[in-house]
C-alpha cells in the first residue's frame, strides 16, 4: 500500500470516527416521535410495520438490539444503527470526493504534500454534510432515511472502484455484482436507493466516450427503464404469476396456503441458477444479466421476513400480509391514496363511478374471490396531463387559491398556467429549494411553514437579503431561537464554484459534472415529480430529499479544491492552500456545526417516551385505548411491546380500524389482554361488504345500542335501505342509543354523524359488546369526529378522555372531576423535565395537540375556586417544570397560567414569565409594523392574532398589578397607532 493511500484510508476512516463521536453525542437516548417508535417496536420482535415494509432495515435493527442491556435500551441501541450508517455515508462521501479529484487532476498525486490538497478539500464536503440540517435530523433517531441515504452513498462509491477496475483491467465485474446485491437489500430499507440507477449507467456509459447530451438521454433511457422494471414490474406487481399459482395449487389441488408463492419462488431462483450455470462460460451480457439478476434477488428476499412474521399474527401486523394477494397489496401500497403523475384528474374533475378490480382473500381452506376497490372513474373532459393539482380535499383546496390563485370552487378545469405555477411555486420552491436551502444557506426557525413570512423559511444570515423574507425585524419565533441557523450562504456559494470548477477543467471535469448532477437531479427534483405533494402536510419533508443534499456536498469538496487549487496557481505556496483551506473549514463545516449544534442534539429528550407512558398511566387496568395519529399511537406501540409497560391496556388506532383485517385482529389476544368480542361476525367485516351504514333519524326515541348494532350488522332484507338507482345499503332507521350501566345510570347520546364506515361500525359494536366490563378512552388529541357524539359523555382524565355513563354538568364548559383529574395529573402523567432538552417544532406542537396547558389550568382554576391554593401551586409548578415557557412560549395556554401563578402566591415567577411574553407580543406587533403594505396584507391574520393575544396580555398585567409593564404595553400600541 502507497503512502498516499495509507492517508486516504486514515483520513477516511477519522472522518467516520468523528461523526460518529458527534452522531453518538447528540443522539436521542430512546424512542423520538413520528416512525421511530413503529421501527424500534417491529425490529424488537420481528413484527409487520406500515407498507411496503423495511424488512432489512428491521433485521439489521434486530442484531444492533441484541447488544442492549435490557429492554429499556433497545431503542438506544436501534438509534446507535442510525450512528452509524451515517458516519459510514459521511465517510465515503469522502472517498467519492477524493476518487473525483485524483481522476481529474492526477497532477495533485505526485506528491505528499500536492495530494493533501486533495485530501482536505474532500474532508471539507464530508464534513459539510455531516453537520448540514437535514442529515444530521436523520442520524441520531431509528429512522430509514440514515440507512437508506448509506446505501446511496456506499452504491455511488462501488461504482467509482468499477470504474478504476475497468480503467485498469478492462473488466470490474465483481464491483457491479455486488453493487446489485446491496440494490436488492437496500429495497429492504426505502425505495430511495433506486434512483442512482440512471446515474450508475451514465458512469458505464462514459467510461470509453466523453460526455453529450445524447449520452445523457441514453442514460436516462436505459436508468429510467431498468428503474420503472424494478419498481412496477419486481417490487410492485412483481406476484401476479405467484397469484396465478397460488390459485391453481390451493383452491385447485387442495394444497396448504403459499403453496403456489414457494413454487413461484422455486421457478425464479431455480430458472436464474440455471441460466447462470449454462452461459458460466461465456462470460458474456447474457450471463452477467443473470448473475445480476440473482443477486438482486437475493437482497430483496429479506421480504420473506414480512410474509413469514405476518403469517405468526405478531401484535403489531399492519395489513396482515400472511399470503401472496395480501403481500402484493403490501408492497403496492394500496391502502395509501395513489397521486396522479403523467395524466389524471383535477381537485374539481367530477367523480363517476367507483371502480373494482378482482382480488383474493383467505378463507378457512382456500380463496375466495371478491371485488376490491381500485379508484374512481374522473371524467376526461375535467382532467389532464400533468395535474398537480389534484386532491378534491377541502383544505387542499384552499391551498391551491394559497399557492396558485385557483378558485376552490370553481367547477371548471384549472388552466395548464395555474397548475404549472402551484407546481413552481409551491411543489419545487417551498417543498424543495426551501430545504435545499436550510442545508446550505440558513433556516428562519424550525416552525412549521405553511408560506408565513415568520415560519420555516430559508434565510442567509445577510439582513438586506433576508429583509424580503422575514422583514427587517425578527418575529418572535426567531429571536433567541435554537432552531435559527445562519451559513450565509457560504456552504452554497463553495458548491456553485465547484459546479463551475468541475465545468471549466476539461472533459473529465465534464463527465463527473454530469454524474453528480444526475445524481442531484434524481434523488431531489425527481422525486417532487413523483410525490405530487399537496398542501399542508403534516410533517416537513425534507427528509425526502436527503441524497441530492449528499451529492451537493461533492460539489463543495470540489469547491473547496478549486478556491485551493486558484491559490496553489497563483502562490505557488502550499502555506497559503493550506491556509485558504483552513479558512474554508472555518466557512463552512466549523460554521455549520457552530450554528447546528444546539437544536440538533437531542440528549437527554426523552419526550416521546414520557408522553406515551403517560396515556398509559392516564388509563385504569385492562383499559381499551382509542388512538388517531402517528404521534399518539406508535410511542405507545414501543411502550407496551418493547418495554412491555402497562401491556393490559389495549390499545387500538381507530383510522387502521377502518380495515377489515384489523377488525378481525380485535379479537385475537394481545401481550396480557384478551380479544374483544363483536357482536358482527368477521364475514360482514369484510372488505366489500360492511363498508358503511346510513344512519337515519325516523325516530325519537332512543334505542337499545346492542339492538342497533345487531340491525345494522345483520344480513335479513329487512335491515337493507333500498335507494333509487336498486341498490340495497345497511342502515340504521335510528341515530338515538342506549347503553345501560346500572339501573341508575344509562348513557344516552345522539350520533350526528350521517354515514357511519366500517370503523364507526365497529366501535359501536365494542362499546355494545364490551358493556361497561372494560374502561374506554380515547386519547385527547383525537379528531372529534371518532366519538360519534358522545363528547358530552367523555371525562377530562389527564391525556385522556373515559367514556362514563352520566353526562357533564351543564353549567361547566369541560366534563372534569377535580380530585380524580388531580391524582392523574400530579401521581400519573410524568413528562419529565422540559429544561433538560431543546424541545423542537414537533414537540413543542405535540404539547399543544395533548392540551396540555389547558388541561394544567383548568386543573388549577378548579382547586383556586374550591380554595385549595397549595394543591393549585402544586399543579402551576409541575406545569411550569415539564413545559417551561421559555421552551415553548408561543404554545397556547400560557398567559392564562401565569395569571394563575399570581392567584397561587408565586408573585416573583407570574412577574417574569410576564415579562417574558409581553416582550414577545411587543416584538411582534413591532415586527407587523415594520413590513410594508403588501406584506402587511399577507401577514393581516397573523396581525389579528396578535391583537387578540393582546387583550390577555393587558388583561394579565391588570392582575399582577406591574404598571412599568403596564407602560410598556401603552408605548408601544401609541406607537403604531393602535388602541389599547
Amino acid at each position: 500500500m502507497t503512502a498516499l493511500k495509507k492517508i486516504n484510508l486514515i483520513t477516511g476512516w477519522t472522518l467516520f470516527l468523528l461523526s460518529t463521536i458527534l452522531y453518538w453525542r447528540t443522539m436521542a437516548p430512546t424512542v423520538s416521535l413520528w416512525d421511530c417508535g413503529e421501527f424500534i417496536a417491529c425490529m424488537a420482535k420481528m413484527e409487520v410495520g406500515h407498507p411496503p415494509g423495511a424488512p432489512f432495515y428491521l433485521l439489521l435493527g434486530r442484531l444492533f438490539n441484541l447488544f442492549a442491556i435490557d429492554a429499556s435500551y433497545i431503542a438506544y441501541t436501534a438509534n446507535l444503527l442510525s450512528v452509524f450508517a451515517s458516519a459510514a455515508t459521511v465517510m465515503f462521501l469522502y472517498f467519492s470526493a477524493e476518487h473525483i479529484l485524483r481522476r481529474i487532476f492526477e497532477q495533485y498525486t505526485t506528491s505528499l504534500k500536492s495530494y493533501l490538497i486533495i485530501v482536505i478539500a474532500g474532508s471539507i464536503g464530508a464534513l459539510a454534510f455531516a453537520v448540514s440540517d437535514t442529515f444530521w435530523f436523520s442520524a441520531v433517531e431509528a429512522e430509514v432515511y440514515a440507512l437508506s441515504v448509506f446505501f446511496t452513498a456506499l452504491c455511488f462509491w462501488l461504482f467509482l472502484k468499477w470504474e478504476d477496475a475497468y480503467r485498469q483491467n478492462g473488466s470490474g465485474i465483481k464491483w457491479i455484482i455486488l453493487i446489485a446485491y446491496l440494490t436488492g437489500l437496500s429495497v429492504g430499507v426505502h425505495l430511495l436507493n433506486l434512483l442512482i440507477i440512471p446515474v450508475l449507467i451514465l458512469i458505464v456509459l462514459l467510461r470509453k466516450q466523453t460526455f453529450t447530451w445524447k449520452l445523457l438521454a441514453q442514460a436516462l433511457l436505459i436508468g429510467g427503464g431498468i428503474l420503472g422494471l424494478l419498481l412496477f414490474g419486481v417490487i410492485q406487481n412483481g406476484l401476479w404469476l405467484a397469484g396465478k399459482l397460488e390459485i391453481m395449487l390451493v383452491n385447485g389441488m387442495g394444497l396448504p396456503f403459499n403453496s403456489g408463492l414457494l413454487l413461484f419462488t422455486l421457478i425464479i431462483f431455480g430458472g436464474l441458477f440455471f441460466i447462470v450455470f449454462k452461459t458460466r462460460t461465456k462470460n458474456d451480457w447474457q450471463h452477467l444479466t443473470a448473475v445480476v439478476s440473482l443477486v438482486f434477488l437475493i437482497g430483496y428476499s429479506s421480504y420473506a421476513m414480512i410474509i413469514i412474521r405476518a403469517d405468526a399474527n405478531t401484535p403489531i401486523n399492519l395489513n396482515a400480509p400472511s399470503d401472496v394477494f395480501s403481500l402484493d397489496s403490501f408492497l403496492n401500497r394500496e391502502q395509501y391514496a395513489q397521486n396522479p403523475l403523467i395524466y389524471g384528474q383535477y381537485y374539481n374533475t367530477q367523480t363517476g363511478d367507483l371502480l373494482y378490480k378482482d382480488s383474493y382473500r383467505r378463507t378457512d381452506k382456500q380463496y375466495e374471490e371478491y371485488k376490491k376497490t381500485d379508484k374512481y372513474d374522473y371524467d376526461d373532459a375535467g382532467s389532464g396531463f400533468f395535474p398537480r393539482m389534484h386532491s378534491s380535499n377541502s383544505t387542499h383546496k384552499y391551498g391551491y387559491q394559497q399557492w396558485a390563485g385557483a378558485n376552490p370552487n370553481s367547477t371548471e378545469k384549472p388552466s395548464f398556467v395555474t397548475n404549472l405555477r402551484f407546481f413552481f411555486i409551491y411543489q419545487v420552491n417551498h417543498m424543495y429549494i426551501r430545504y435545499f436551502m436550510w442545508n446550505f444557506s440558513g433556516r428562519q426557525n424550525d416552525e412549521q411553514g405553511h408560506g408565513e413570512m415568520h415560519k420555516g423559511n430559508w434565510i442567509t444570515g445577510i439582513p438586506f437579503l433576508d429583509k424580503r423574507t422575514e422583514g427587517s425585524q425578527l418575529h418572535s419565533l426567531s429571536v433567541n431561537n435554537p432552531s435559527r441557523n445562519t451559513y450565509f450562504m457560504l456552504p452554497l456559494i463553495i458548491g456553485l464554484i465547484g459546479m463551475f470548477f468541475l465545468y471549466r477543467s476539461g472533459h473529465k471535469g465534464k463527465k463527473y459534472l454530469a454524474v453528480i448532477s444526475l445524481l442531484f437531479l434524481m434523488t431531489g427534483p425527481v422525486i417532487i415529480l413523483y410525490l405530487n405533494q399537496t398542501p399542508f402536510e403534516p410533517r416537513e419533508r425534507d427528509y425526502a430529499f436527503v441524497g441530492s443534499f449528499y451529492a451537493f456536498a461533492l460539489f463543495i469538496a470540489l469547491g473547496a479544491f478549486a478556491i485551493a487549487h486558484f491559490i496553489y496557481e497563483k502562490s505557488k505556496s502550499y502555506l497559503s492552500t493550506a491556509l485558504g483551506l483552513t479558512l474554508i473549514t472555518v466557512a463552512v463545516p466549523a460554521l455549520m456545526l457552530s450554528q447546528n449544534y444546539n437544536d440538533h442534539n437531542r440528549r437527554g429528550r426523552d419526550f416521546a417516551l414520557m408522553q406515551a407512558r403517560s396515556y398509559l398511566n392516564s388509563c385504569d387496568q385492562n383499559a381499551i385505548l382509542f388512538t388517531y395519529g402517528d404521534n399518539d399511537t406508535y410511542p405507545l406501540w414501543y411502550v407496551q411491546e418493547v418495554e412491555g409497560f402497562r401491556t393490559d391496556i389495549r390499545v387500538i388506532n381507530y383510522g387502521l380500524m377502518g380495515a377489515d383485517w384489523c377488525v378481525q385482529q380485535l379479537e385475537y389476544a394481545v401481550n396480557k389482554t384478551k380479544g374483544l368480542d363483536l357482536s358482527i361476525s368477521q364475514e360482514r367485516y369484510k372488505t366489500g361488504d360492511l363498508d358503511y351504514a346510513l344512519l337515519l333519524e325516523q325516530s325519537d326515541e332512543y334505542a337499545p345500542l346492542q339492538s342497533v348494532v345487531q340491525f345494522i350488522g345483520s344480513n335479513k332484507e329487512t335491515s337493507k335501505l333500498p335507494m333509487q338507482n336498486g341498490m340495497k345499503v345497511d342502515f340504521s332507521p335510528v341515530n338515538r342509543f342506549t347503553l345501560p350501566y346500572n339501573d341508575s345510570d344509562t348513557l344516552k347520546w345522539q350520533c350526528s354523524k350521517r354515514v357511519l364506515y366500517k370503523n364507526d361500525i365497529a366501535l359501536l359494536d365494542i362499546l355494545a359488546t364490551n358493556n361497561w366490563e372494560r374502561p374506554i378512552y380515547f386519547t385527547i388529541g383525537a379528531d372529534p369526529e371518532i366519538f360519534l357524539g358522545l363528547q358530552k359523555h367523555l371525562r377530562y382524565d389527564g391525556l385522556v378522555y373515559k367514556l362514563m355513563p352520566y353526562a357533564q354538568d351543564q353549567s361547566s364548559p369541560i366534563f372534569m372531576e377535580t380530585d380524580a383529574l388531580y391524582d392523574i395529573f400530579m401521581n400519573k402523567i410524568d413528562l419529565g423535565n422540559g429544561s433538560d432538552s431543546y424541545y423542537d417544532h414537533y414537540c413543542r406542537r405535540t404539547f399543544d395537540v395533548i392540551k396540555y396547558r389547558q388541561m394544567s389550568n383548568l386543573l388549577a382554576a378548579d382547586l383556586l375556586e374550591n380554595e385549595r391554593q397549595k394543591d393549585a401551586r402544586s399543579v402551576i409548578e409541575k406545569s411550569l417544570k415539564e413545559l417551561p415557557i421559555e421552551t415553548a412560549p408561543d404554545v397556547s395556554g400560557n398567559l392564562p397560567l401565569i395569571h394563575l401563578a399570581y392567584e397561587c402566591g408565586m408573585e416573583d415567577e407570574a412577574n417574569h414569565l410576564a415579562n417574558i411574553l409581553l416582550q414577545r407580543h411587543l416584538n411582534n406587533l413591532l415586527w407587523y409594523a415594520s413590513l410594508n403594505r403588501k406584506e402587511q396584507q399577507m401577514t393581516s391574520s397573523t396581525f389579528q392574532q396578535e391583537i387578540e393575544k393582546g387583550q390577555l396580555v393587558k388583561m394579565v398585567l391588570e392582575t399582577i398589578n406591574n404598571p412599568a409593564m403596564n407602560d410598556q404595553l401603552a408605548f408601544v400600541y401609541n406607537k403604531i397607532g393602535l388602541e389599547l
